[in-house]
């Protein structure tokens, strides 16, 4: 049975004793010296800590492997591109275009969900400033307001169910500040042995520097999914009610993704849309005990065509359908 290998973690170090685990750069001069004179000791370099200092990021030699022949028989998708993936056994099932770099919309939050659990404890507290606010109206909310006090898992609450770009941005703004933590969600990336995704921002919102591949992304969430049981109990509520307390007024956090109503086995991911992304998913379902993953790039109604895509994955295991057959075109009709 495939289980991702256990990871590592990356300590990187502050500056300060002159060593840095990480990416670094030195940036430094050789001593002047007079004419003919020559330097008591060999100049030394200033060691330039990552823009990530200080944040933890896992690595994890963790890979999908492409068969010589994929089976025979997938739903037809009309998707721009996207993989589907056994992870029990590591094994690509399906996939259309799995390297296509995209916009991924909201998928982004997945990796700042990563980024968030890896350097938080979830009852940590975040203030939130007005720094971290400002979106737009047309901006998928949490509703958060400056001064109101919330955890880091009531943060990840509301990005992840009502995709909240306020949560999104506070969890980053708020706590290490946003270009230091984005430049960890990168680090991250890299850590995993992916290069076919960069990361701009945490919510997910147009830009020309966010991009990723479904291949990616299914790692991305694969990792996120074994490593911390908080995520999976988080992508699998519809519904989470955050009582009112002294800091913050009360919430109602309902899930955005469709994939919980449209396939019974299905344990939620993160869906997304934007104007250039289009609609897009991440879903996971699992079946006795066997679990799939999928990601979808620019496809209409995704969350339908995963819950086929999943179906027929299931039956490869011999495992009945939970959806009914599909209807068949409907014949021309004659003149």
């Amino acid at each position: 049975m495939f289980k991702l290998p256990p990871f590592a973690r990356l300590g990187v170090l502050v500056l300060g004793a002159g060593v840095a685990v990480g990416i670094l750069a030195t940036t430094s001069s050789l001593p002047v010296v007079s004419s003919g004179v020559s330097a008591a000791t060999p100049p030394r370099s200033t060691p330039t800590p990552a823009p990530w200092f200080d944040m933890n990021v896992a690595s994890a030699d963790l890979s999908f492997k492409m068969p010589r022949s994929m089976p025979a028989g997938a739903p037809p998708i009309r998707g721009l591109a996207g993989i589907l993936v056994d992870l029990d056994t590591g094994e690509i099932l399906w996939a259309k275009q799995p390297d296509l770099e995209l916009a991924p919309a909201s998928l982004t939050k997945v990796l700042t969900a990563l980024v968030a659990l890896e350097n938080f404890s979830p009852d940590q507290a975040v203030t939130i400033t007005s720094s971290a606010l400002g979106q737009s109206s047309a901006d998928t909310l949490m509703h958060l307001k400056a001064g109101e006090m919330l955890t880091v898992q009531e943060l990840l609450e509301g990005m992840l169910l009502p995709s909240g770009d306020d949560a999104a941005s506070a969890i980053a703004v708020d706590t290490v500040g946003e270009a230091r933590f984005v430049a960890a969600m990168n680090a991250q990336v890299a850590a995993l042995g992916l290069d076919e995704a960069h990361f701009s921002a945490t919510a997910g919102l147009d830009d020309p520097g966010l991009y990723a591949s479904p291949y990616d992304l299914a790692v991305i969430a694969a990792y996120t999914y074994e490593e911390f049981p908080l995520f999976d109990q988080i992508v699998d509520s519809k519904v989470i009610d955050l009582p009112a307390t002294a800091e913050h007024p009360a919430f109602q956090l309902h899930n955005l993704d469709a994939l919980l109503e449209d396939y019974p086995a299905a344990v939620g991911i993160k869906p997304g849309w934007t104007g250039n992304a289009g609609a897009c998913l991440i879903g996971m379902a699992v079946r006795g005990g066997h679990r799939l993953l999928a990601v979808l790039m620019s496809a209409n109604y995704p969350a339908k065509l995963e819950s086929r895509l999943f179906d027929w994955g299931f039956s490869l295991d011999g495992l009945p359908p939970l959806l009914p057959p599909a209807p068949s075109p409907s014949a021309s009709p004659r003149a």
